[in-house]
């Protein structure tokens, strides 16, 4: 046989199949050379492309030729037979993800007349429909004019986005909304005007909602410290610190705490829940309490396998006088266990055991101060009637504020804050606050809070009504159902209206008791016209459950005087009616 490549360069007419003329591109003896560009091409097929540089290829193997002939190809339809153009534009930014306010009208390529995408361009309102608007301005550059073909395939694979309806964008822009800063700096809320340091500054000028953890921040109550630390130095008593929510109880407890830790005290502080345990409530003590206070030394202790005074105790219940011998134990060292919200602890065996501790610890001359705080009227309702237990506490109630100690507490916030409450404000809120640094703290919060939003460093009355508006509203809801029982329009609701009023604002002592005759004297201070006679039968209704028993009879030594229910209830008689009577 001959070599394949000398039948491949030139064949003879005689050699070819008989009806293979017509699909033979070599049937009129042109001669096909390897390299060469020219070809034969029959008529009706498109022009083969051969590549620019190097050896066509055929079978697989570029440089070598076939041993058959090529078969020629299939016959392509009518719509492929166009030729394929990649314009420039079909690169640009498509028209349904450019900003809505520049929408682009689809139009047919000018330059290309009876192009197939023609009949399809869109109009101007089609195209904004398809727009998705973005919420900032993405700078693009003006693209040229897109194919009709590439947006209208685009638009039909993807749905047109759902638009907020004509009128809603003012509204969602005065939404309120957060902005999450870098950690560590604080959160800021937008279109207030108000910089972080001085957000910042006001959380930790006015804190109602948590205590006081450091005694540059803690105003008042200078008695009743004093008479803390002598209790725990010079007398080595037990003490029951109790008063009104909202009074400052866990504020002073942390303040002393600080001073007792800074000259060398061990304090361990403790919050009760509702089914709190004995056996849990100081075997948390015994565990936070290291075996380094023991007398044996720390090395003696570590072969031992002692790491703190719970590991001293017998596993199983605790006992008083194994509890007590632990305690017994301390070496050069004085603890003071610090018992918060022991309102709060309702299993009776619990407190029993409590006030049996206190005594036996008392009677062996521990180094350990038990120091309880709870919302009570008095140490009976905390501890229960125990006649031992009398000698061995110091009992401190905590009365309400005078007005010279809301007025510091208003002087350190603006000193820590950079704000400056007005002389007219820092009247009201002495007056609003009644006594109570809570109340004092978080209408001072929300008023300069309404000033920062006004761009003001100074607080105003009009900041003022606002935090009272505020304050009414963030009320506990038994509050508020009482006051609305109290003030109900049935059998003279107006009278009694006034009269808690006057009884709200009259002037009381330290603990919020009055008398009838210093609501008479508020009620004329105000214009309204109450007799010492005509007040008797709304008082007494008023400490009734038919009208929210907000009031409540003690006898006095002298004579009869009335308290309201808890002091919140008589901060929100005022900040409701100093709002309607147009005293802020």
């Amino acid at each position: 046989m001959s070599n394949p490549k000398d039948w491949f360069r030139r064949r003879r007419r005689d050699q070819v199949p008989p009806g293979g003329e017509a699909d033979d591109p070599f049937a009129d003896g042109a001669i096909l050379e390897l390299g060469r560009s020219a070809s034969v091409v029959p008529l009706g097929r498109p022009e083969p492309r051969l590549p620019q540089h190097g050896s066509p290829v055929v079978g697989g193997e570029p440089g070598r030729s076939a041993a058959k002939s090529v078969p020629p190809p299939a016959p392509r339809s009518a719509e492929l037979r166009a030729p394929r153009v990649i314009e420039s534009h079909a690169f640009a930014i498509r028209p349904e993800i450019t900003r809505p306010s520049e929408p682009h009208r689809l139009t047919p390529l000018a330059s290309h007349p009876g192009h197939p995408g023609e009949a399809r361009a869109e109009s101007a309102a089609q195209a904004r429909s398809r727009a998705v608007p973005f919420a900032r301005p993405v700078p693009v550059r003006p693209p040229s004019p897109p194919s009709p073909v590439r947006a209208a395939e685009t638009s039909a694979a993807a749905p047109p986005p759902s638009r907020p309806p004509v009128g809603d964008g003012a509204a969602l822009a005065a939404a309120p909304s957060f902005t999450l800063t870098a950690p560590g700096l604080p959160w800021l809320r937008r279109g207030q005007g108000a910089d972080g340091a001085s957000s910042a500054a006001l959380r930790e000028a006015f804190t109602p909602t948590r205590p006081k953890q450091r005694g540059s921040a803690f105003f008042g109550r200078y008695a009743q410290m004093q008479r803390i630390i002598s209790a725990i130095e010079e007398e080595r008593a037990h003490i029951v610190l109790y008063g009104e929510r909202g009074s400052g109880k866990t504020s002073l407890a942390n303040i002393i705490a600080s001073k007792a830790e800074e000259a060398g005290y061990f304090v361990v502080k403790f919050a009760c829940s509702s089914e709190l345990s004995f056996e849990d409530l100081f075997r948390s003590f015994l565990r936070r309490i290291p075996s380094a206070f023991l007398a044996e030394g720390v090395g003696a202790t570590s072969r031992a396998g002692i790491d703190n005074f719970e590991a001293l105790l017998s596993p199983g219940e605790i006992g008083i006088a194994e509890l007590v011998g632990v305690f017994g134990r301390l070496h050069d060292k004085h603890v003071i266990l610090v018992i918060d919200e022991y309102d709060r602890v309702t299993n009776e065996t619990t407190r029993n055991k409590l006030a049996e501790l206190i005594k036996n610890m008392s009677d062996a001359s521990v180094p350990v101060t038990i120091l309880l705080i709870g919302v009570a009227e008095d140490v009976d309702a905390l501890l229960g009637k125990h006649p031992s237990l009398q000698r061995t506490l110091v009992t401190v109630p905590l009365p309400l504020m005078t007005a010279r100690e809301i007025d510091g507490i208003i002087s350190g916030g603006e000193e820590r804050s950079g704000l400056r409450f007005s002389p007219e404000v820092r009247q009201r809120i002495i007056e609003l606050a009644q006594g109570l640094p809570y109340h004092a703290q978080l209408l001072c919060l929300f008023a300069a809070r309404c000033a920062l939003r006004r761009q003001s460093r100074t607080i105003e009355r009009e900041d003022l009504r606002y935090a009272a508006l505020r304050a009414a509203e963030e009320a506990e809801s038994k509050v508020k159902e009482a006051y609305a029982q109290a003030v109900a329009s049935t059998q003279g609701g107006t009278a009694f209206k006034d009269v808690l009023f006057a009884a709200a604002r009259c002037a009381c002592d330290p603990f919020g008791t009055f008398t009838v005759a210093e609501v008479a004297r508020a009620a004329a201070e105000h214009g309204i016209t109450l007799s010492t006679l005509a007040l008797q039968y709304p008082l007494k209704k008023l400490t009734e459950p038919a009208r929210g028993a907000m009031l409540r009879r003690i006898n006095g030594l002298d004579g009869l005087r009335y308290q309201f229910t808890t002091q919140m209830m008589r901060h929100h008689v005022l900040v409701r009616q100093a709002v309607e009577r147009g005293l802020v």
